[in-house]
């Protein structure tokens, strides 16, 4: 691995500052020399690097799942929105246009 493209802390590291650390990579290795010296010393970082192993894991088999959406969310999170600018907006949800266009009624 080059050298160029680990994460270098240049002194002792902190627990706190590997925990940053360790939520944007893949593996330990990826650290530069301190961080990965206290890692491999630091059961609690070591944990914490396991947590996020586990969750990238989990994450990547989920990207694999279909997913099943509400079909009004969309309008919902738009209407949401709209109250939170407060704007007043009639918005028809995407699916009821279509309804009632196939319906003869739009």
């Amino acid at each position: 691995m080059p050298s160029d493209s680990a994460i270098f802390i240049t002194e002792g590291a902190t627990c706190a500052q590997v925990a940053d650390l360790l939520v944007g990579i893949d593996e330990v290795e990826l650290l530069g020399f301190a961080a990965r010296t206290h890692v491999e010393q630091c059961l609690r970082c070591q944990a914490e690097a396991a947590s996020y192993r586990r969750l990238r894991r989990t994450m990547r088999s989920l990207a694999a799942e279909p997913a099943s959406v509400d079909s009004m969310l969309e309008h919902e999170i738009m209407v949401a929105l709209d109250v939170e600018d407060g704007r007043v907006v009639s918005r028809v949800p995407r699916g009821a246009a279509a309804v009632a266009t196939l319906g003869g009624l739009a």
